[in-house]
């Protein structure tokens, strides 16, 4: 059973994290780390039977409507988690955060759930703090060489993400940024754009 506590809790952490994002501030301040990022969180109403669904995809600033790394989380409350899905069909859902009507139609088995990848949140006096299991047990596809680690601070109109990849054998650091997180700010976002 969920406390009144933990369900306030996904509430609010659902409600911070929906919405448009851009790091675009801090792509100008520091164009030689980060690139500028649009973020989508878009909430599915409609798809788990517990807890709040949301739909996320994001696209590099400088290529807009070119969308990319298209996944399906569900927030989960007692404890307070975040479970990633992937979809099976990364193609067919390219660009759905742009159109309500089609994500309408997303359903369970359109997805895989992802179990290494569950990410523990905790609240903190002044952020969500969000951070992926450890042992490198994150892994897309069964047999990949790379695992991958996330951990984030959310706040009502920040989000401070990391999320990077790591040789299973010698646990260097394959891809993600190398100079700390992106900071992405919530705001309003551009005209909708087709994939």
């Amino acid at each position: 059973m969920v406390d009144e506590k933990s369900d306030s809790d996904l509430h609010t952490l659902a409600d911070w994290l929906e919405g448009y994002y851009s790091n675009r501030a801090q792509a100008m301040a520091e164009p030689v780390w980060f690139v500028p990022v649009s973020l989508w969180y878009v909430r599915l109403p409609h798809l788990f039977s517990q807890g709040i669904g949301f739909f996320t995809e994001q696209f590099n600033q400088h290529t807009p409507g070119r969308f990319y790394r298209s996944r399906v989380l569900q927030v989960l409350a007692d404890p307070l988690r975040i479970e990633n899905y992937k979809l099976r069909d990364q193609a067919a859902w390219a660009g759905a955060s742009q159109e309500p009507q089609r994500l309408a139609q997303l359903s369970l088995a359109d997805l895989e759930h992802l179990p290494g990848c569950r990410i523990l949140v905790e609240k903190r006096p002044d952020c969500y703090h969000g951070e992926m299991l450890p042992g490198g047990e994150c892994r897309l596809n069964p047999g990949d060489s790379t695992y991958i680690h996330i951990e984030f601070d959310l706040t009502a109109k920040e989000f401070i993400t990391w999320d990077r990849g790591f040789d299973a054998t010698t646990g260097q650091q394959t891809w993600g940024s190398r100079a700390g997180p992106y900071r992405y700010q919530k705001g309003i976002p551009p005209a909708p754009l087709q994939a």
